[in-house]
């Protein structure tokens, strides 16, 4: 189970890069939200480990 969760976590953390980088790429509509979704995803991925897995004993 720990295994599986730092896999999704480490996949959702290198997702995030591409959205930052997408960002300057696409139309200034949609920029600012694609930033704050790389944003969200990287803080998402920082929070999933320690709600599931918690502290160690």
């Amino acid at each position: 189970m720990n295994i599986v969760i730092v896999v999704i976590t480490s996949l959702l953390f290198l997702a995030s890069f591409p959205m930052f980088t997408y960002s300057f790429v696409v139309p200034e509509m949609w920029a600012p939200w694609l930033f704050a979704a790389g944003v969200l995803t990287a803080c998402l991925s920082f929070a999933i480990p320690m709600f599931f897995l918690g502290r160690r004993r």
